[in-house]
């Protein structure tokens, strides 16, 4: 049995590289567009005090994403 690690189980200041992307085709191509791509590293800046949204840069951006946005991005 193996475990995956999504964007949203990440700790702030933690940097990981894209390994897959799944969930809603729609969600994943809109992630895929503000450059969530298998290989791209992403690091977790923050969150919210209630864990959501997290607050991630990718790519030279920063992007805000809800909690379900970021468990389709694995790692």
């Amino acid at each position: 049995m193996s475990t995956t690690t999504t964007l949203a189980d990440l700790p702030p200041e933690t940097t990981k590289t894209i390994a897959n992307l799944a969930g809603d085709p729609v969600l994943v191509a809109r992630l895929r567009e503000l450059g969530f791509i298998v290989g791209a590293d992403v690091k977790v800046v923050g969150r919210a005090p209630f864990g959501e949204p997290v607050l991630v840069e990718i790519r030279g951006s920063t992007v805000a994403l809800r909690k379900a946005e970021a468990r389709c991005v694995h790692l």
